[in-house]
């Protein structure tokens, strides 16, 4: 079970917050805190630990690896209907749909 850490911008200490995702940790960075240790930020995702970085106290952005995006872009395209299958999901045979009438918007010539 992964847990969500956040990192307390005083101290340095991680405090745990009980927050089951993956295997993977979690960190809370304050936006601050972010941008004067990107490159601890980016180190840790690299590693496969997903950072949370939050403005105001509220989440903003998530810092990943390329290869863990590309992996969730693929895997999204790989869910996504293709055109062929949204065409053929068209209902088919007798059935009439109904015509929404709309009015006529007045054409100068």
């Amino acid at each position: 079970a992964a847990r969500v850490s956040h990192l307390d911008s005083q101290s340095g200490q991680n405090d745990n917050l009980a927050m089951k995702t993956s295997q993977k940790t979690m960190t809370n960075w304050p936006l601050h805190d972010a941008k004067n240790r990107f490159s601890a930020v980016v180190d840790a995702a690299l590693a496969g630990s997903p950072q949370r970085v939050t403005r105001r106290g509220r989440p903003a952005v998530v810092v990943i690896a390329v290869e863990e995006y590309e992996r969730l872009i693929h895997l999204e395209k790989a869910r996504a209907p293709t055109f062929p299958d949204l065409l053929l999901a068209i209902p088919q045979g007798g059935d009439e749909f109904e015509r929404i009438r709309l009015p006529s918007r007045p054409v100068d010539f």
